[in-house]
C-alpha cells in the first residue's frame, strides 16, 4: 500500500498539471483571435497576422497559427499538409503525459495484487504457527490487508481512468478547434491570393 500511495501521489500531480495546462494556459477563446488575424489576412500582410500571435495568451493556437503562417509566406501545396504540418509542434505539448495516466492504472492494479498475494501468503503462514484460538484472528486481519490492497489499487486506477477521460475529451476539443481555426485562416490566405478582397466595412470573414 506505500507504494501505491507513491504512485497516487504521481497520478495526482499528472492531473493537476494537466488539468492546469489544459483549462488555463492551453484554453482557446479563438473568435476574437480569428477576427484579429482575418483582418490582416485579407489584406495580404502575413507579417502583422504573426505579430498577433505573438501577443495571444494561448500557446497551443498562437503557436500552431505562427508555424501556418511561416508555411503560407514559404508556400505550400496541400491545405491538409500545411495544417498537419503546423499542428505537428502543438500537438504533443496537449497530448503531453496523457498516456500516463493509463499506465499508472495498469501498475497500481497490479502492485495492489500483489499485494493482496503477499498479505495472504502471510496470513496463511500465521495460521500455520498460530495455536489454534488465535488462528480465525490471524487470518481475517490477514485477509483484511490484502483486500485493502486491492480495494487501494483499484482505486487509484478508477481515479486515472475517470481523470484520462475528463482530460482527454479536453485534449480532443482544443486540437479540433485549432485546426478548425487554421483551415480557417488557410481558406482565407487561399480567397486572397486568387484576389478576393472584401468589402469596406465588412466582418473579417464575410464574404461580398
Amino acid at each position: 500500500m506505500l507504494l501505491n500511495l507513491v504512485w497516487l501521489v504521481v497520478a495526482l500531480a499528472v492531473v493537476i498539471e494537466r488539468a492546469f495546462s489544459l483549462f488555463v494556459r492551453y484554453r482557446i477563446n479563438e473568435k476574437p483571435f480569428v477576427a484579429s488575424i482575418d483582418r490582416y489576412l485579407q489584406a495580404g500582410n502575413i507579417e502583422a497576422a504573426a505579430k498577433v500571435c505573438a501577443t495571444t495568451p494561448s500557446p497551443a493556437l498562437s503557436r500552431a497559427t505562427r508555424n501556418l503562417l511561416k508555411l503560407m509566406r514559404n508556400g505550400y501545396e496541400s491545405p491538409v499538409m500545411a495544417v498537419e504540418e503546423a499542428m505537428m509542434e502543438v500537438k504533443p505539448m496537449v497530448t503531453a503525459r496523457m498516456s500516463w495516466l493509463w499506465a499508472i492504472a495498469n501498475i497500481a492494479t497490479l502492485v495492489g495484487l500483489v499485494g493482496t498475494i503477499f498479505g495472504l501468503i502471510q496470513a496463511f503462514k500465521a495460521v500455520g504457527s498460530l495455536a489454534a484460538d488465535k488462528r480465525a484472528e490471524a487470518l481475517s486481519r490477514g485477509i483484511s490487508e490484502a483486500m485493502n490492497n486491492t480495494a487501494f489499487g483499484l482505486s487509484i486506477a478508477v481515479i486515472c481512468i475517470i481523470a484520462h477521460l475528463v482530460l482527454n475529451t479536453t485534449v480532443v476539443r482544443i486540437v479540433e478547434r485549432a485546426e478548425h481555426a487554421l483551415f480557417h485562416f488557410v481558406n482565407v490566405h487561399a480567397q486572397w491570393r486568387k484576389g478576393y478582397r472584401p468589402p469596406e466595412g465588412a466582418a473579417p470573414g464575410q464574404k461580398a
